[in-house]
């Protein structure tokens, strides 16, 4: 299961795709149950990608939010609107897509079709508009529309065996887009160098994307890429061909790690720790956010001191670097 804009396919085999599709399906029907939400509508694109595991076309830019992915609790099926069927993995199959349109009539049509739909008595939704509102009317008229991203950031909050192996193939393109950087010849682009790099592998879908500036003797480069749906990045000052700094603050993302701990470690005044899977998630802690917040095992973190980036899988045993040093 995964909703992220992609195209690309250079993760594990099939059997090991269906095993997450269904983990991660689990995960959230429980998450639903435990907190009395009979149906999720899902308008986030990685939302719904974590749920129903389809590639979308990616596109640049900002989305409306639209009912992009349907859960039935009571049914335990998920329902994307799609007009094509690549990344569905069963029991997920044709017949529960919808078909996209502009006109609000038929959507709400099309989700009152939707077995379980009708008689929910809680909908939680993780983004919404008015006239969305206005619809559950007319397929669910006795719901009440509550607000679900707490639940589902919840969910993606700690990751699966499978999704760490999936951020480190990651990790392992975006290396090799800044390898290929840092050893672009002098009248070359680097950053030309990385995308060539990156597309020779089949990932061409960026999260942050390339960046690379000349830094006095050094380069500054940081590649962020999103490979069969999960993020991987790595970043640094490269001089000679190797990166400079340390890795202090990586190596401070520990079970129990606070905010303090973390702004005590960081060598640079730019430090951010945020969590990575299908693109930004939490937490989010920085030099003035996620005060409250605490590490935890299993969460997989983006960790920029300056100019240096690592992405740190948070054990009971330490950190484990899955950008690792390029």
């Amino acid at each position: 299961m995964t909703g992220d804009p992609t195209t690309d396919s250079a993760t594990g085999s099939e059997p090991v795709s269906k095993n997450l599709v269904t983990a991660r399906r689990e995960r959230v029907l429980d998450a639903m149950a435990g907190a009395g939400i009979d149906v999720l509508v899902l308008g986030r694109q990685d939302n719904a990608g974590y749920v129903c595991g389809m590639r979308r076309l990616w596109t640049a830019g900002t989305r409306p939010f639209g009912a992009g992915c349907i859960v039935v609790g009571a049914t335990g099926r998920v329902h994307a609107l799609s007009s094509w069927d690549d990344g569905i993995e069963p029991p997920m199959g044709f017949d529960d897509l919808y078909p996209l349109t502009w006109n609000p009539r038929i959507m709400a049509a099309s989700m009152a079709s939707i077995d379980g739909l009708a008689g929910a008595d809680r909908i939680g939704v993780d983004e919404l508009t008015p006239s969305f509102r206005r619809a559950t009317a007319h397929f669910a008229p006795e719901a009440e529309v509550v607000p679900a991203d707490d639940l589902i950031a919840g969910v993606r909050r700690h990751k699966l065996p499978g999704e760490v192996e999936a951020i480190a193939e990651s990790c392992d393109a975006a290396r090799a887009g800044a390898q290929a950087a840092v050893q672009a010849g002098d009248g070359a682009d680097p950053v030309g160098a990385a995308i060539a790099a990156l597309a020779a592998r089949g990932v061409t879908v960026p999260s942050s994307g390339v960046r690379a500036e000349r830094r006095g003797d050094g380069l500054a480069v940081d590649v962020g890429v999103i490979c069969d749906l999960y993020e991987g990045g790595v970043g640094g000052l490269f001089v000679d061909g190797r990166r400079a700094g340390s890795g202090v603050l990586a190596d401070a993302c520990r079970v129990g790690a606070s905010h303090g701990d973390l702004s005590a470690a960081a060598t640079s005044r730019d430090w951010l720790v945020r969590g990575l899977g299908m693109g930004f998630e939490r937490p989010v802690i920085g030099p003035q956010i996620g005060i409250g917040e605490q590490l935890e095992a299993g969460m997989v973190l983006s960790v920029t001191d300056g100019n240096r980036r690592d992405v740190i899988h948070v054990t009971a045993h330490g950190p484990s670097v899955l950008s690792d040093r390029p």
